[in-house]
């Protein structure tokens, strides 16, 4: 059993030794791959610009190359520079299934795993067409690549700024607290044997430190087996690429072979922690007893109470910093650790005075079920702490794991439901410099069945928003036919043209019936509409566009609302961790319970035969088993609310509601209730076997 969990324990350190060495080797590719921007265009090597754009929901970046001098050194990942019109993706990117490999221009291969953060980052670049109509300072002159350059881009411009920290904070919460918590109900599953042995040297005059050696002694062969065990996870991670289970995301070797120390350091500190904490744990029993077969304290000491609450607040108090601070996730992580570390022996103290309480009053109302429960809460708070331990870690990583599952928020879901209606029929676009000669290059270029409206925002802010179209197009949105721009009121219109104001213009709209290119000028924006029931598709519409418009066009649906891969996949790490964490604490539970269960039945026997009602065994077991895991899910979810407010905040979703909260404790109630039947079940078939005399 300390085999096991140690091999656990191991094996989620080396984990976070993955984790800090991707990120790590993320870090370097991307300093290697940035722009270093100069001054003076005398100086520049070449010319570098950035667009964004989107494939399906998830976003990329688009980097234009315009080399000065053919023989400076092309960014990472690319044998040489793009030529006018030439594409290289990235291999995500390049899958013909996104429909994106002609859109920018002539694909000419993939960029190369020195260029890319992660082997899933979608990333194009670009040779800047020779006749591009771009802003006149919309590229920027560049002496090379590397450091010291802070330009984002790609998964960096995407990811969320504080991702590393999140991810070490819900890796430290979600994973390594319940492999913690599995090593200390390993290390005292059935150690009412190594207490007698401890209280006998006790007696003998042995100290806390021969105590403790004594525990280290017999704890070494099975930790260094664990240990061993455990290690064997980095094997696949230091011999090739490995694809995370459950998430498109692959760990490169190179990262981490590069970082091997850190393997060597998580290994050393696992083993250490284990064989000091197993004899800390044995050590500190021993200090406190006395010649009793099974010294134990009856009381918790208040600084852990004391501890709880402290880090309740600092945990609570997170929510408090300002938005971007980089304190809000180390505060927050330290703060939850130490709450969740502290919490059981805190509901132990307070179900030790329920117990106090249930027993005095059994004692009053003879009914000795109550008081045989009732004083072992009272009288075994170090075992009501390891019980409810997975309990209160298992309930507040559920609720946690519920908001990275609600990772829409209110507007994404209407922004969503808004596009599913409208079926691409309406789509926006914005472009550099869209005057008449290029609106008309643009609507000969798009299918019969499409129509373009212009879009004339007002300036800085002021003034109507006016939509021009061709008569007819105004007609097919269910609209007049005004000479001059008229107001609309609101509501007027299909769909198309309703959800065009309500997203993107807001109020003081106003139409006219007038061709979409400007007779001077240029428009701000445009409307793509085409049928509802024969829409033309996004991607049709990029890859139509694009190369008409050139470098700076964006287009979009409009409740555009899109995900970035790297941002979306936070919410897949979240569950997935919270998933490992889970396993961890029922295996956990399993072991808690069910040492529980033995330890009470060999207990309790000696009293139950005297009773041949199966009752009586099943009212003990439901008092100081399932009663005290069932407050604990109770408290435990009450408790979540405060401590999950920085991740709530941080996914931007509501508050979990009273059924998410409700659906948590009712299983967790049930579990404990399967724990109190089988225990009572097993104290009655031991007190049927139970001779004076025997263990």
């Amino acid at each position: 059993m300390l085999a096991i969990a140690t091999a656990a324990l191991t094996a989620v350190l080396l984990g976070l030794a993955v984790i800090a060495a991707t990120f790590d080797g993320r870090d370097l590719r991307d300093a290697m791959r940035q722009p270093i921007i100069v001054a003076s265009p005398e100086q520049a090597a070449a010319w570098w610009g950035e667009s964004p754009d989107s494939a399906g929901r998830w976003q990329h970046s688009v980097v234009y190359l315009d080399p000065v001098d053919p023989a400076a050194s092309p960014p990472p990942g690319l044998d040489s520079w793009p030529g006018p019109g030439q594409v290289y993706l990235s291999p995500a990117l390049a899958d013909p299934e996104l429909g994106v490999r002609d859109r920018y221009g002539e694909y000419a291969g993939t960029i190369g795993p020195r260029g890319l953060l992660s082997p899933t980052e979608r990333l194009a670049y670009v040779g800047m067409p020779e006749d591009a109509a771009v802003p006149e300072d919309w590229m920027y002159p560049i002496a090379g690549f590397g450091p010291p350059g802070v330009f984002p881009f790609g998964e960096k411009m995407t990811l969320t700024p504080a991702a590393q920290d999140l991810m070490v904070a819900v890796y430290l919460v979600f994973v390594v607290l319940p492999a913690g918590g599995l090593f200390v109900v390993a290390a005292r599953f059935a150690a009412a044997g190594r207490d007698r042995r401890a209280a006998l040297l006790n007696a003998l005059g042995a100290r806390t430190r021969h105590q403790f050696l004594v525990g280290l002694s017999s704890c070494l062969p099975a930790i260094l087996a664990g240990t061993a065990l455990g290690s064997a996870v980095a094997v696949p991670v230091l011999l090739t690429d490995v694809v995370v289970p459950g998430i498109d995301y692959i760990v490169r070797a190179a990262d981490v072979r590069r970082m091997w120390w850190f393997l060597v350091v998580a290994v050393v500190v696992s083993a250490a922690a284990a064989a000091l904490g197993y004899a800390a744990l044995h050590a500190r029993r021993a200090r406190r007893g006395t010649t009793r077969p099974r010294p134990a304290a009856d009381r918790v000491a208040t600084w852990k109470i004391a501890l709880f609450a402290l880090f309740t607040v600092v945990a609570s108090a997170a929510a408090l910093i300002p938005p971007g601070s980089p304190w809000t996730i180390p505060v927050y992580a330290v703060g939850l650790l130490g709450a969740l570390a502290f919490a059981p022996s805190a509901l132990a103290a307070l179900l030790a005075w329920v117990g106090a309480a249930v027993a005095h009053r059994g004692l009053r109302t003879g009914r000795p079920t109550w008081i045989v429960a009732g004083r072992w809460c009272q009288h075994r708070p170090g075992v009501l702490a390891r019980l409810v331990a997975p309990v209160v870690i298992g309930v507040v990583t559920l609720v946690n794991m519920h908001y990275f599952l609600a990772s829409e928020t209110l507007t994404s879901v209407q922004a969503r439901q808004a596009n599913e209606r409208l079926a691409d029929s309406a789509l926006q676009v914005s472009a550099h410099d869209l005057t008449a000669q290029r609106v008309m290059e643009a609507d000969r270029a798009l299918p019969e069945r499409a129509r373009l409206m212009a879009v004339d925002t007002a300036d800085e802010g002021e003034g109507p928003t006016v939509l021009r179209a061709s008569c007819s197009t105004l007609r097919s949105l269910r609209l007049d036919c005004p000479a001059q721009p008229t107001p609309v009121e609101p509501g007027t219109g299909d769909l198309r043209f309703t959800t065009l104001v309500d997203w993107q213009i807001g109020s003081d709209v106003r139409i006219q019936a007038s061709p979409a290119p400007p007779v001077e000028g240029s428009v701000e924006q445009l409307a793509v509409l085409s049928p509802r029931e024969d829409p033309l598709t996004l991607t049709e519409v990029r890859n139509t566009l694009h190369p008409v418009l050139g470098p700076t066009t964006q287009i979009d649906r409009l409740a555009s609302l899109e995900m970035t891969p790297a941002n979306a996949r936070l919410s897949q790490w979240g569950v997935l961790l919270g998933s490992y964490g889970l396993a961890l604490l029922a295996t956990a539970g399993l072991i808690s319970a069910g040492g529980h269960i033995a330890e009470a039945a060999r207990s309790t026997a000696p009293l139950s035969v005297l009773t041949g009602r199966r009752r009586w065994h099943l009212g003990i077991a439901l008092g100081f088993l399932t009663a005290p895991m069932a407050l604990a899910a109770v408290l435990s979810a009450m408790l979540s609310l405060p401590l999950g407010t920085v991740i709530q905040q941080n996914r931007q979703v509501p508050v979990a509601p009273p059924d998410t909260l409700g659906a948590i404790v009712l299983g967790a109630i049930a579990l404990a209730l399967a724990a109190g039947l089988a225990a009572g079940t097993a104290s009655a078939r031991t007190a049927a076997t139970w001779r004076p005399g025997r263990q």
